[in-house]
């Protein structure tokens, strides 16, 4: 009985604990992402006022973009003399309408408008705070010049679309 009573008093003499606490810390990091592919070649055929053609992009970005539109030759162009001859203009100027499918953070459609002119400087698509969330697609959309005949030939442009994230 005596050994009981021992340490049951050792016990109670013990020092108290209120808690002990240890805290950790997790950090971790996600580098931001930005895609674009697709492309390839549209045939426009003869070229006319008002011929439309689509085209779809795939566009992924886990951070807010802005997408830079550029045209090499400010319009359709033809292919050795851009500038024309005598009464013949050498560039059939058209616009292009881009749609991008973004979060922020509910599903929105990102819209804009350019002219070929316009993307010679390179025009910009910001998103404001929404991520990629899909496809694009993009919209062109032949302006003849009125009174203004073509010259023979092939025609061309090519449309570079860089996308840049924004942290």
């Amino acid at each position: 009985m005596s050994a009981v009573a021992t340490a049951a008093n050792a016990k109670d003499s013990a020092p108290a604990f209120d808690g002990v606490s240890v805290n950790v810390v997790l950090a971790g990091h996600i580098t931001a992402k930005c895609s674009v592919g697709g492309g390839g070649t549209i045939n426009l055929g003869k070229l006319v006022a008002n011929k439309q053609a689509t085209a779809r992009f795939d566009v992924g970005c886990n951070v807010p973009f802005e997408m830079v539109f550029r045209s090499t030759s400010g319009g359709i162009a033809h292919a050795t003399k851009p500038q024309g001859e005598g009464p013949y203009t050498g560039i059939v100027p058209y616009r292009l309408g881009v749609t991008v499918p973004a979060l922020s953070p509910q599903p929105v459609q990102l819209h804009a408008d350019f002219t070929s002119n316009q993307m010679i400087a390179g025009a910009v698509l910001d998103s404001g705070d929404a991520i990629a969330a899909g496809g694009g697609e993009i919209r062109l959309q032949t302006e003849m010049t009125q009174g203004s005949d073509l010259l023979a030939g092939q025609y061309g442009d090519s449309i570079t679309i860089v996308i840049n994230p924004r942290v």
